[in-house]
């Protein structure tokens, strides 16, 4: 009788080991959600809202990994515990789940996208006195990531005579470089939530494709490490401006969905024993 096909390399270790490694993954991931809920809670306290858009812009970072943690659950029953999959209830709220959390993680590349035509759409401010001087107004001056608060006196003498200064979010001040970094690091995220979110739907095609034991085509077979190939240049590149912990996050999230791929190559080599257990035996 021919045996299975065999899971090679990487994804060879991680079925072996991955009931040993997704739950640490996860539990750190669901560390790092705690890092990004007080983050955006500072990023709302800076700019103020006036409308649900501005809280959910602000808190979108969290919003995303929330949308991610329901999907992940999404996928790990559906590609491992395929028994509660399988009962018609259970499959519905999840389809509802995996909906509603593409849908949050929409909203997240809406966000980034908006963010990334506003810095590249910045403006050129004059540093006068009537733009320095307002009463109850907090002007910041940003760089890398990073709100300095800026008082009257040093908002007149930030740029050096002939330097511009540059805005793209209301009282935040950049000088060339801090805006160059800006539109790198905005533009990073923009790609790195629609790779991840390309990445999603191909996951959810893989599965569907493997329960009606259909062949995956290559888009969505090779959708997945595309996305990979660019969540790391991506993380690397947070890596470079000295933001550890969105690289460290967005590898770490690379291990969790290993873990789903590896459900899925597991899925397949148990399928492949089923299939070689009942076929015919070759006449001698």
């Amino acid at each position: 009788m021919p045996s299975p096909g065999p899971v090679s390399g990487l994804l060879a270790v991680l079925v072996r080991y991955q009931q040993y490694l997704k739950w640490p993954i996860y539990s750190l991931l669901f560390i790092n959600f705690v890092f990004y809920i007080v983050e955006d809670s500072t990023t709302l306290a800076r700019e103020g809202y006036q409308s649900i858009w501005d809280i959910t812009g602000a808190y979108a970072t969290s919003l995303d990994v929330a949308g991610w943690f329901g999907l992940l659950l999404v996928f790990e029953i559906e590609t491992y515990w395929q028994q509660l999959y399988s009962k018609p209830r259970v499959r519905l709220l999840l389809n509802v789940l995996r909906w509603t959390c593409f849908g949050v993680l929409a909203h997240t590349l809406v966000v980034y996208t908006s963010d990334l035509l506003a810095v590249l759409e910045s403006e050129q401010v004059p540093l006068t006195e009537a733009y320095c001087i307002r009463e109850g107004v907090v002007l910041y001056s940003l760089n890398n990531q990073e709100y300095t608060p800026l008082s009257q006196a040093a908002c007149l003498t930030l740029m050096p005579e002939g330097v511009a200064a540059w805005s793209f979010e209301a009282n935040t001040l950049l000088d060339a470089k801090g805006l160059r970094i800006a539109t790198i690091q905005a533009t990073a995220s923009f790609i790195e939530c629609a790779a991840w979110l390309a990445a999603g739907f191909a996951f959810a095609a893989l599965a569907r494709l493997k329960r009606r034991n259909t062949t995956a085509g290559t888009l969505a077979a090779q959708t997945p490490h595309i996305s990979y190939f660019l969540i790391i240049v991506c993380a690397l590149t947070w890596g470079w401006y000295g933001h550890y912990l969105y690289t460290y996050d967005s590898l770490l999230w690379l291990g969790g969905f290993a873990m789903i791929e590896a459900n899925l190559s597991s899925w397949q080599v148990r399928f492949e024993e089923l299939m070689g257990a009942n076929r015919p035996m070759p006449s001698q």
